[in-house]
């Protein structure tokens, strides 16, 4: 497999590479608490447009779940690396759009279709958690955010499609396929306006930052290096191994 260049590394997945992508992260080689393809998404654009420049060994871990023993299992260090490239790539990508125009995004969102519906409807539900998981990375920097005036409209639709915390009331808010496509609706509208809240505190470069930041930290892995798996053994001893057992 051709290593990728930082050139490559910078331009956005194909719908190719998407689907290749969303089949790892929903193979037999993660676990259950693995994010989709939203929802990884929408894990990713909280922490490019929050207040926070993370290290990747911080986000990369929670991509496959709460614990150490989500960790995937990778075939080898080729196929490792080739996943975290295409990571970082819609990572760059994500920050691409925001950089260019917050105003015209385009999050993974996905369509269903419900027996006895009409008709396929647009669901931001798995998008929402990975944004909601994204914030808890740096909960403690978004307090100004929270604490803005305007905080509880411009966060209400990813909160109430994306939280664990809802109201019965709020509950309620969600119970048909019309809500919830409505939901979905206002989501870029809310992302343009927190990437704006950030810029006084993080200027637009500071996107792209976070995944250059990777690059020139994480530009291959070494056999004795931590796995980027998150299980805390060397990656010759954990996924550098053509069978591995976490």
């Amino acid at each position: 497999m051709p290593k990728h260049s930082v050139t490559n590394r910078l331009l956005p997945l194909s719908e190719q590479e998407i689907n290749e992508l969303d089949s790892f992260l929903m193979s037999e080689a993660t676990s259950y608490d693995t994010m989709s393809i939203d929802a990884l998404d929408g894990y990713l654009t909280a922490i490019v447009i929050g207040p926070a420049t993370l290290d990747f060994n911080q986000w990369f871990p929670g991509i496959w779940g709460p614990t150490k023993e989500d960790a995937p299992d990778f075939e080898s260090m080729e196929q490792a690396q080739h996943i975290i490239d295409l990571i970082i790539r819609q990572m760059n990508n994500i920050a691409s759009e925001f950089e260019d125009d917050p105003d015209d995004i385009s999050p993974i969102f996905v369509t269903v279709f419900h027996p006895n519906e009409p008709r396929e409807y647009l669901e931001a539900d798995m998008w929402a958690y990975g944004f909601m998981d994204g914030i808890e990375l740096c909960r403690k920097d978004w307090q100004p955010f929270f604490d803005a005036p305007e905080a509880g409209k411009v966060l209400r639709p990813i909160y109430l499609l994306g939280s664990d915390d809802v109201t019965p009331e709020e509950e309620l808010l969600t119970e048909t396929s019309e809500q919830c496509e409505n939901l979905a609706q206002q989501i870029p509208e809310s992302l343009a306006w927190i990437y704006r809240f950030w810029l006084p505190y993080r200027q637009a470069v500071m996107a792209r930052t976070v995944a250059r930041t990777v690059q020139k930290n994480q530009p291959k892995i070494g056999r004795n290096d931590p796995c980027p798996c998150g299980s805390g053994l060397k990656f010759k001893k954990c996924c550098g191994t053509a069978i591995t057992l976490h």
